[in-house]
């Protein structure tokens, strides 16, 4: 049987969030559920068009999933259902949108909804690694539980025998009857299972992130296994179009059109992830993608889209592609996985792992006895530099040092350019690698005698920690091979500007992308220890009170290499149980505690880790105190400092960039720490194809900033995403949709004080990305 080719018909633009799941109601109607907490119904118009006519708004957290739940008797005209990362199902009138049913029951994110085969049957999925089946034509009725996955169930579907089939992050599928009994556990795939779809009477189809799809009988018996995706496989839907047709999406890009188990078609879309794909009863392809936008394809010439569309569209896709390409040392970076990778242990002693980190690529090592991955070291560029030049992390340099710091450790990597002012260079070498201010002169000295240099900028100026503004040095007055007396400019907290060109050039170099995790180290320990006393004294109610020395021990945890028991690590953790009222001075404490490496590993363990991010996160709520808040993001910011808080920090990033959003009352400091802990994730998943989340919460801050050190580190994790991304179209949209940070990103910066210049100087480097 021929077929035809499928193309681009329509672009919905409407959600400002990744679409994660399309579906179909009556009518050639779609539905689709967003990141953006909302769901929308959109109608056709006219031959291809369609328009949004209802947003579902109610839900606290991100639209997981959305189906139509045909007409039953408790709900004549039927509902639509969508679930939620705030683990409730909502049922909404198709028309007006009105809030009808809120099903409770599920522990964590509802990650699938679909109607049952009987009159006003739902079935959900969550990653509380359970389904349920409820009646909604009798709410009083408890649902019934399908238990007994050992992880995520990511889809649940009822076949045509009556049985359910649940699929799982486990790798297995498992069947159940009617009333809840497990019948059979079918093994197969070798990764999650992401989707279901019934496929006939007597039949059903998987897919999994072990890029497959097979096809199963309802016994269980696995027929066939097909094969044409190069990554994950998020979704599956049958197209009534097609014998025995069906289509899948995925991490990929792609959809595939599938018939009698022959992959027919591939259409690629200009985006990382194509989280959802469903089929109109006419055979036209309705996806919903990582880029926000909800797009049909069709079969029917008469509703193609125009040619410049069209154009366009095969133009973006084509970029998507080419970037996708981009490899560093001989490894393709989109194939590469984020550091959320380090969050499954190793299998063995030695085992390695390459890590996707901004634009580098690091090799990890498993240690059984440490429990941990270990950073080995830079993957380097594969291409030979220039003539002259030094390949170094993908760059190339005039030169690359090796700086000997101390006797017995490892000497350091210093790249140098010889257009660079070696003052700068020195300070960054030196924050970049938690080396003390005392080693700057030395540094830029070892730079300016080994590059032998001619002639340096014609300034170089007072730099402080690019971030915090803390450790401020002047350099010495002594001159060193012609270079003029320093002044105490910084160029990056406002205290003063570069005033040459040549200079002015070397920071706005440093600005994006950024390439390393910030953090906040100054502190008033004999501060904080006053006022510890002050509320111990005044600590009731049978909570902990602690002794002067458990006190002082305590304290000394915020040193930075200090010496510690494990005892009072866990009195710290006792600490952390105060009333919150008084609760400011142990999160100071703590932020300062975990950039030690050994407590960082204690306090963000894989056993009370999680229950502790999950803690701080109540913390960061609109109803806490603001010291509270400010705190609390000092203290994920400060979790980046190793590896175990880098970790769970980043699985639960949408959480932390959630709470972030849901802030409206931000004093000064709060936004500046707000805006640090969304510059480390930055750093962190700069080059993950699922970080519109992240955008949308940088570019929801920046609306809300009066603070310019904020604002100029929000600018900096939004040019460091822009920069790296995958995703570039998405953050280009959005910044050029939202009119308040468009504008303020076009302020003419001639005319500025210049202790904004860095601000203004920034926005420029991100306009011309756009």
């Amino acid at each position: 049987m021929a077929i035809p080719d499928y193309k681009l018909s329509s672009v919905l633009n409407g959600h400002s969030m990744d679409v994660r799941c399309v579906a179909t109601t009556k009518e050639f109607c779609i539905l689709s559920a967003s990141r953006d907490r909302t769901a929308k119904l959109w109608h056709p118009e006219g031959v291809k068009d369609f328009v949004n006519v209802v947003t579902y708004k109610g839900h606290k957290n991100f639209v997981s999933c959305v189906c139509w739940l045909p007409p039953c008797a408790a709900f004549p005209e039927g509902l639509v259902i969508t679930g939620s990362n705030d683990n409730t199902i909502h049922g909404y009138t198709l028309q007006d949108g009105a809030v009808l049913v809120k099903l409770t029951g599920h522990e964590n994110v509802v990650c699938s909804v679909v109607p049952g085969n009987d009159s006003g049957t739902l079935i959900s999925s969550s990653w509380d690694s359970t389904a349920r089946v409820w009646n909604l034509n009798a709410p009083q009725m408890a649902p019934i539980v399908l238990k007994g996955h050992q992880a995520t169930v990511w889809a649940a579907i009822e076949l045509a025998n009556g049985a359910y089939a649940t699929a799982s992050a486990d790798k297995s599928i498992n069947l159940w009857r009617k009333q809840g009994g497990l019948i059979i556990k079918l093994s197969g795939h070798t990764d999650c299972v992401r989707g279901l779809a019934v496929a006939s009477a007597e039949t059903f189809l998987s897919c999994a992130n072990d890029a497959s799809v097979r096809l199963w009988t309802n016994k269980g018996e696995c027929l066939n296994t097909y094969y044409g995706h190069t990554n994950y496989i998020y979704s599956i839907s049958m197209n009534p179009s097609l014998p025995q047709g069906f289509v899948t999406s995925g991490e990929d890009g792609a959809v595939k059109v599938w018939s009698a188990g022959d992959c027919v078609r591939e259409l690629r879309l200009p985006v990382e992830s194509v989280w959802s794909v469903t089929c109109l009863e006419n055979g036209d392809i309705v996806t919903g993608a990582s880029d926000g936008l909800v797009r049909v394809f069709t079969r029917d010439p008469l509703k193609y889209a125009d040619e410049a569309t069209l154009k366009s569209f095969e133009e973006e896709v084509q970029k998507v592609i080419a970037s996708s390409q981009q490899e560093i040392g001989g490894f393709k970076l989109s194939e590469l996985p984020g550091p959320e990778a380090l969050l499954e242990p190793g299998k063995s002693e030695g085992k390695t792992k390459l890590i996707r980190r901004g634009t580098n690529v690091k090799c990890y090592s498993w240690s059984v006895a440490q429990n941990t991955w270990n950073e080995i070291g830079d993957v380097l560029g594969a291409n030979p530099p220039s003539e002259g030049k030094t390949m170094y992390q993908g760059k190339e340099y005039d030169f690359v040092f090796s700086v000997d710091i101390k006797d017995g450790a490892p000497a350091l990597k210093l790249p140098f350019n010889k257009n660079e002012d070696p003052w700068v260079v020195a300070q960054a070498f030196i924050h970049n690698n938690d080396l003390s201010q005392g080693y700057l002169d030395e540094v830029a000295n070892f730079i300016v005698k080994n590059a032998k240099l001619d002639a340096l900028p014609d300034s170089s100026n007072g730099f402080a920690d690019p971030f915090t503004g803390e450790g401020r040095y002047v350099p010495g007055t002594t001159a060193v091979a012609g270079l003029p007396p320093p002044s105490a400019a910084d160029p990056f907290t406002g205290s003063g500007a570069y005033t040459t060109a040549a200079a002015a050039a070397a920071y706005e170099k440093l600005l994006v992308p950024h390439d390393s995790y910030i953090r906040f180290d100054q502190a008033n320990l004999k501060a904080i220890h006053e006022k510890l006393k002050e509320f111990n004294s005044k600590v009731g109610d049978g909570l902990t009170t602690f002794t002067d020395q458990q006190l002082e021990n305590i304290v000394k945890l915020g040193e930075m290499n200090c010496a510690y028991s494990i005892e009072t690590v866990t009195l710290l953790k006792k600490m952390l149980e105060w009333p919150k009222e008084i609760l400011f001075p142990v999160l100071d404490i703590t932020r300062l505690a975990v950039r030690n490496k050994e407590i960082n590993g204690q306090i963000f363990d894989n056993h009370h880790g999680p229950n502790f991010v999950k803690y701080l996160l109540t913390l960061l709520t609109p109803d806490n105190l603001p010291a509270n808040q400010m705190l609390t993001m000092r203290v994920l910011v400060n979790a980046f400092s190793d590896l175990p808080g880098e970790m769970l920090v980043l699985a639960a990033r949408e959480s932390v960039v959630h709470a972030i959003i849901s802030l409206t009352q931000l004093n000064n400091n709060t936004q500046i720490a707000a805006a640090s802990l969304l510059l480390n994730l930055s750093v962190a998943l700069a080059q993950q194809t699922d970080n519109s989340e992240l955008v949308e919460g940088i570019v929801d801050l920046l609306t809300k900033i009066t603070d310019n050190e904020a604002y100029f580190r929000g600018l900096v994790a939004l040019g460091t995403l822009l920069a790296e991304s995958p995703n570039k179209l998405v953050i280009q949209t959005k910044i050029v949709t939202n009119v308040k940070l468009h504008n303020r990103l076009k302020s003419d910066s001639s005319e500025v004080n210049p202790s904004f210049k860095k601000i203004c100087v920034c926005s420029q480097q991100i306009l011309q990305m756009l």
